[in-house]
């Protein structure tokens, strides 16, 4: 049964603000074990939640039709670029795709963004059919490799200000997490909802929960992306959510506090969380075919500029690694394509000359680098 806990914390002679120097109480949260939607979500919103999985059936049907890596490469490294705006995580996507091929370089940020689409492939691309709490740890672990402990916290946590009392929200207790995690496992591998609305409840619990220290809105949506390829929903791509959550997060949290019902109230609020979630998810496949059409002329211009090499030359198979890695040194191409140095920097310079990459400019003018800004022109956000 869903519960708020009143928790006396002690006075803190040290703390940042008066009502912590005096202690208090704090309002800790319980939620209530996972059941399906349908059970608790109103009719209108059911309604609204079958139309919306038919509009991502389409869009997944869309990209499985015209299986394109480039499409691919870019809507992973979107979304999680994105997922990392959301929780105020902000760096070039030069930078970021710099911090994959040299730590030394790159930004701090750069390096924890780079981790984040890491993460995200792996949640889409390695959880199976049956999900376990090493699967799930495994993804944290991808993102936050520093931190010692590979489970779930075994601390308190809150959210928002300096202590619990001055938190904005303060989820369960450490004791109840593993607890609450076999539930949450027990109801992605066995439960009965559609993907979309599992997908979408799955991530309200887990955020409310809170079971790592860290990382846990980025691990959230990486899972609700898993969820949904899991299921063969969206398999060509990923469904651009946090694309449309970076420019109203404000809506996003006030759909994750609405979520935290009291008991009597689980029906309002679930329906209520799920309404705005299935806006955002709308606005999601929107985007995704703005994207879509953005990515593929690129790569018909890359096409025409390239048309008179061999397919077989070594130029095209530097175009396969630029779609996963559009910022580029000689060596890193050496390497990649198992070739001379001679013949990495003739691939280069064959680019150069087709207007597909340009030296690096600006504090790495002198770092050897190469990048293509067409596509690191659609990985910058507003």
């Amino acid at each position: 049964m869903a519960r708020w806990e009143e928790v006396h914390a002690e006075p803190d002679f040290n703390g940042v603000t008066s009502r912590e120097r005096r202690g208090g109480f704090y309002r800790r949260y319980h939620p209530d074990l996972m059941t399906r939607g349908l059970e608790v979500l109103d009719r209108a919103v059911t309604e609204y939640a079958y139309d919306t999985a038919g509009r991502v059936a389409v869009l997944g049907e869309r990209l499985r039709a015209r299986p394109l890596p480039l499409l691919y490469a870019t809507l992973i490294r979107s979304e999680s670029i994105a997922s990392s705006w959301v929780e105020g995580e902000r760096e070039t996507p030069r930078n970021i795709m710099l911090a994959r091929i040299d730590h030394e370089r790159a930004s701090s940020a750069g390096v924890r963004v780079a981790r984040n689409i890491d993460a995200m492939r792996t949640a889409i691309e390695r959880l199976g059919a049956v999900w376990t709490h090493q699967d799930i740890q495994r993804v944290h672990h991808t993102l936050l490799p520093e931190l010692r402990s590979t489970g779930y916290r075994d601390q308190p946590v809150f959210i928002g200000g300096n202590s619990p009392l001055t938190a904005r929200f303060v989820p369960p207790p450490h004791e109840e997490v593993q607890a609450y995690m076999d539930d949450l496992l027990a109801y992605v591998n066995t439960g009965g909802d559609s993907p979309l609305i599992a997908a979408l409840l799955a991530h309200a619990q887990f955020e409310t929960v809170h079971p790592f220290p860290d990382g846990n809105g980025r691990v959230g949506r990486a899972l609700f992306h898993g969820l949904l390829h899991r299921a063969g929903v969206v398999t060509g791509g990923v469904l651009p959510l946090s694309l449309a959550l970076k420019d109203d997060k404000d809506t996003y949290v006030k759909a994750l506090t609405a979520y935290r019902h009291d008991d009597d109230e689980r029906s309002t609020a679930t329906s209520s969380y799920v309404n705005t979630m299935l806006d955002f998810v709308n606005g999601a496949v929107d985007l995704a075919g703005d994207f879509s059409r953005r990515v593929d002329a690129v790569w018909e211009r890359w096409s025409e500029a390239l048309s008179t090499y061999r397919r077989d030359s070594s130029v095209h198979r530097a175009i396969d690694v630029l779609i996963q890695q559009p910022v580029v040194t000689a060596a890193y191409l050496q390497d990649e394509l198992q070739v001379t140095k001679m013949t990495a920097n003739t691939c280069l310079k064959n680019l150069i000359d087709a207007q597909i990459v340009r030296p690096a400019g600006g504090k790495l003018k002198r770092a050897n680098l190469f990048q293509a800004d067409a596509v690191l022109d659609i990985l910058e956000f507003d």
